[in-house]
C-alpha cells in the first residue's frame, strides 16, 4: 500500500480525473465532427431573394440537402453590396452549420476597394469550395462601326468612346480597367446605379460599350440587340461559340469571372469541411443543376477547398492591383 499524505492522494484522484475527461472530450470531438452534418444547415445569401447569387444558392441548396441528410436553409441578409451577410458569417461557430454563399463582389472585390470592412477574405473564412462561375462579355450597340474587337481598339483611338458598368468598383468596372491597361484602349468610365440601367443605355446611344455578365447580356445578344466583341473567360463560351475571347484578340493572357463559391468561418473542422466539400461536388454534377445554370450561360464548378483558396487570393492580388493602378476610389 502506498503512503501518501492524503492532500497527495486527493491531487492524483483530481488528476486522473481531469485526464479522464479530457480524453473524452478530445475523443467526443472528431466523433461528432464526424457525423456532421446532425441538423440544419443555413446558408447565408448576402443579396437579396431573386437575383442570380440567390437562384444558384437555392439551386446547390436542395441537391446538397440530399446528399447531407439534412435541410439547407437558405437565409438572405442583404447589404452594403454583400458586406453585411458576409460578415454576419464570420461571428457564427465555426462548427459547418453556418455557411456563406460568397461572391466575387463581396470576397475579392469589396476588400481590394475598402479598407475598413469587419472580415478579412482570407483569415475570416475557410474555403469550401467554388460553386459556379460564368465570364463577362463586352459589348456595343449594333451601330457602332467596328465589327469586331481588333477594330474597335482601332476605333477607340480615334474616336471618344465610353464604357459604362454597374456601378464604380463593380466587377464590369474593375475588368474595363483591366481592359484598357492590357489592350492599350482608350475609354471613358461612366458609372451607373445597376447593371439594368447601364445596358439600357447602351442599348440607347447614350453610351458605347458595357462589360457585364453574361446572364444578363445574352439574351439581348442573341436578339440581336447588342453585338458581342470578346468574353473575358479562359475559352470561349459556349453559348456564344462564335465570340472570341479577349486573349486571342490582344495576345496575352486576359480573364475576368463573376463566380460564387462555398465558405464557412475560420476554424471549421475538416470532418464538416469535407462532408460539405462532398455535397457540393454533387450539385456541381446533377444534371438538373447544370441545365437551369447553363441556361444563364453559367458554369458549375465543385472545386476542391485548396482550388477555391488560390483562386481567391489570386483574384484578391488581381483586383487590388487593378484598383491601385487605375486609381478607383469606392463611391
Amino acid at each position: 500500500m502506498t503512503n501518501l499524505p492524503a492532500f497527495a492522494l486527493a491531487r492524483r484522484a483530481v488528476l486522473a480525473l481531469t485526464a479522464t475527461a479530457a480524453l473524452a472530450l478530445g475523443l467526443a470531438a472528431p466523433a461528432a465532427a464526424a457525423d456532421f452534418p446532425t441538423k440544419p444547415i443555413t446558408l447565408v445569401v448576402p443579396f437579396p431573394p431573386g437575383g442570380p447569387t440567390d437562384t444558384s444558392a437555392r439551386l446547390f441548396s436542395t441537391v446538397m440537402a440530399e446528399r447531407l441528410g439534412q435541410p439547407v436553409i437558405v437565409e438572405n441578409r442583404a447589404g452594403a453590396g454583400g458586406s453585411v451577410g458576409t460578415a454576419a458569417v464570420t461571428r457564427d461557430q465555426a462548427d459547418g452549420y453556418t455557411l456563406l454563399w460568397g461572391g466575387t463582389s463581396s470576397i475579392v472585390v469589396a476588400p481590394a476597394l475598402y479598407t475598413n470592412l469587419q472580415y478579412d477574405p482570407i483569415k475570416s473564412f475557410t474555403p469550401i469550395g467554388m460553386a459556379v462561375r460564368g465570364p463577362l462579355i463586352l459589348v456595343s450597340r449594333p451601330e457602332l462601326p467596328a465589327k469586331d474587337l481588333r477594330q474597335l481598339l482601332t476605333h477607340a483611338n480615334s474616336h471618344d468612346l465610353s464604357v459604362a458598368s454597374a456601378g464604380t468598383g463593380s466587377i464590369g468596372h474593375l475588368t474595363a480597367e483591366m481592359f484598357k491597361d492590357q489592350a492599350g484602349a482608350k475609354l471613358l468610365h461612366v458609372p451607373y446605379r445597376g447593371g439594368a440601367p447601364a445596358l439600357t443605355d447602351v442599348m440607347g446611344g447614350q453610351v458605347d460599350l458595357l462589360f457585364d455578365t453574361v446572364t444578363l447580356l445574352t439574351p439581348q445578344i442573341r436578339a440581336g440587340k447588342l453585338r458581342a466583341y470578346a468574353v473575358t473567360g479562359s475559352q470561349r463560351y459556349s453559348g456564344l461559340p462564335d465570340v472570341p475571347t479577349v486573349s486571342e484578340t490582344i495576345g496575352k493572357p486576359f480573364e475576368a469571372y463573376s463566380w460564387f463559391g462555398l465558405l464557412a468561418p475560420a476554424g471549421t473542422p475538416a470532418p464538416a469541411v469535407q462532408a460539405l466539400t462532398d455535397a457540393l461536388a454533387a450539385a456541381a454534377k446533377d444534371p438538373e443543376v447544370i441545365k437551369q445554370l447553363s441556361a444563364q450561360g453559367l458554369e458549375p464548378v465543385g472545386g476542391t477547398p485548396q482550388d477555391f483558396a488560390r483562386t481567391i487570393r489570386a483574384d484578391l492580388d488581381k483586383w487590388t492591383g487593378v484598383v491601385r493602378s487605375a486609381g478607383v476610389k469606392p463611391q
